[in-house]
């Protein structure tokens, strides 16, 4: 859900539309959809959005359906819309064992082509151990890294992200349960987003641990991607 709300946001603020699909066939549309598990809940997040071109969303007509299925459940997507963004969502419960195939299945009207065919499989989830949310550190030391995950052979990859450092990451090589940022991984911001008002010297950071698996999209679709993402958050102080 997170990467489509980032994603929808930016294309707000860049003036979005939504249009019905009634004139619009099936290998004209740019399809994303994306599988979310959160940390600790025993939940599948499913997500979907249709496009055409970069900033005109697709609404489905009458007739016309998204449904998720996998580990023996399924649930048809809700629609949302805001600001002319269009999309839809829904949960599968109990569904987060890794390897489980997620599929998407799009119904369309008649007189054109459903795609009922997108599929992506589970990643192993991942759970930072260590460092502690709340946890204070100089940007001068090290931070060491612990990670609670099944054995995988998909890297995982940890982003820091705060008002007053620059925003970075490191790849963890597949199988990696430690890491260690080293010290002066974690910079200061030299941004000044109000003019005369420097950024802050201390700021809360957040360190996300991402897994990441790509999917199959059905081949009915002009373009798009499948993903689909566990991840897990830790926030810390960062001090100089």
């Amino acid at each position: 859900m997170k990467r489509i709300a980032v994603v929808a946001t930016v294309l707000v603020l860049a003036g979005c539309s939504t249009v019905d699909s009634k004139d619009i066939r099936t290998s004209g549309i740019t399809a994303n959809y994306v599988v979310t598990l959160p940390e600790t809940a025993e939940v599948a997040n499913v997500s979907a959005s249709y496009r055409v071109g970069t900033l005109t969303f697709v609404e489905l007509g009458d007739g016309e359906s998204v449904r998720s299925s996998g580990g023996g459940k399924e649930v048809e997507l809700k629609r949302h819309h805001a600001a002319g963004v269009t999309d839809y969502s829904g949960q599968l419960d109990g569904v987060v064992q890794a390897g489980t195939e997620i599929t998407f299945d799009l119904t369309r009207g008649m007189g054109d082509d459903s795609a009922p065919s997108s599929t992506v499989r589970l990643p192993e989830r991942v759970r930072l151990a260590a460092p502690l949310a709340g946890a204070t550190y100089s940007r001068r030391v090290a931070i060491p890294v612990r990670i609670d995950s099944r054995p995988s052979e998909l890297p995982s990859v940890l982003t820091w992200a705060g008002e007053c450092i620059l925003t970075d990451s490191l790849e963890l090589v597949p199988g990696r349960t430690s890491a260690t940022i080293p010290a002066g991984s974690i910079r200061p911001s030299q941004t000044t987003p109000t003019p005369g008002v420097k950024p802050p010297a201390t700021c809360p950071v957040n360190l996300t641990l991402t897994r990441r698996t790509e999917g199959t999209l059905d081949k009915t679709f002009k373009n798009g991607h499948i993903t689909a993402e566990t991840e897990s958050v830790r926030r810390i102080s960062s001090v100089p």
